[in-house]
């Protein structure tokens, strides 16, 4: 069942982290930053080594500090933020898969067993750091575009709700959110069964990036109006553009990503089984 599921897959997350001290560079660093707020009482300039950090958004920060109100300073609790995401992201994905085969709500569980199989999903989620954060708000941005696709006239309940996850992601991990949601969105007349028109496109993607805008801006105007002129151009360019035209530190060639695939999806890639059913999906 789906509770005993995300059940275990939170007692493996939670020893993951107790077999393991922080790993350097990232960890250490975000717990820094995070720890580097308590002490200034600041939730809009972050800092690491008490020098202005631009590098990420704020969300991560403020939900560990947010369990240290509760908890006390702690290294433990504030390394169960990140992977407590990783939990809700199983949960997200087997609601998805049962919006998308109501017929069979199966498929929603195995989609999320599947998932939590994944050694690296494993690994990331049992990290402080944003990837399951930035997975949740995918996996909420295409139960959203489902929905929309699923009815021409759709409300604008759904078209917010995008919005919602637009800002989630941004909040999480920056605007990446939009190279992950905006192929499917601008192809949803390929896949959706009932897809809005063009112009219903334009008017419901216009309503999700104003709410999206609008949540994002609630942080991002006070931390800009009162921040000097070079950290708002690393914050507003360089940590985006910067990232796509190349020149960062997690720059890599397509043949790096490819030599990982074998690793990337163990171990289902493995298994006979996977194989022998492979030919009936077509």
């Amino acid at each position: 069942s789906l509770p005993r599921l995300l059940a275990g897959f939170a007692l493996l997350l939670f020893a993951l982290v107790l077999m393991r001290p922080l790993l350097p560079v990232d960890e250490t660093r975000y717990l820094a930053v995070a720890w580097e707020m308590q002490l200034s009482g600041d939730p809009f300039h972050l800092t690491r080594n008490f020098a202005s950090y631009s590098h990420k958004p704020p969300l991560l920060f403020w939900l560990i500090n947010l369990v240290w109100g509760v908890t006390g300073v702690s290294e433990l609790a504030g390394r169960l933020v990140a992977p407590a995401f990783g939990v809700a992201t199983l949960a997200a994905t087997a609601g998805l898969g049962r919006a998308m085969w109501p017929e069979d709500r199966a498929t929603g569980l195995m989609a999320a067993a599947v998932l939590a199989g994944f050694s690296v999903f494993q690994i990331y989620a049992s990290t402080t750091m944003f990837d399951t954060m930035l997975t949740l708000a995918v996996v909420g941005g295409i139960a959203a575009l489902w929905r929309i696709g699923q009815t021409a006239g759709v409300g604008r309940g759904s078209w917010a709700a995008l919005g919602l996850m637009l800002a989630f992601g941004t909040y999480a991990k920056g605007p990446v959110i939009l190279v992950h949601l905006l192929p499917p969105l601008l192809l949803m007349r390929f896949w959706a069964p009932s897809p809005p028109t063009a112009m219903g496109m334009v008017r419901g993607f216009g309503l999700a990036l104003l709410v999206a805008l609008a949540l994002v801006a609630l942080w991002l105007v006070p931390t800009l109006l009162t921040a000097d002129a070079a950290f708002r151009h690393e914050l507003l360019w360089s940590q985006s553009v910067d990232r796509v035209s190349g020149g960062m530190a997690h720059d890599r060639p397509i043949w790096f990503l490819a030599l990982l695939l074998p690793v990337i999806l163990f171990p289902w890639v493995y298994c006979a089984r996977f194989w022998r059913a492979l030919p009936g999906l077509y």
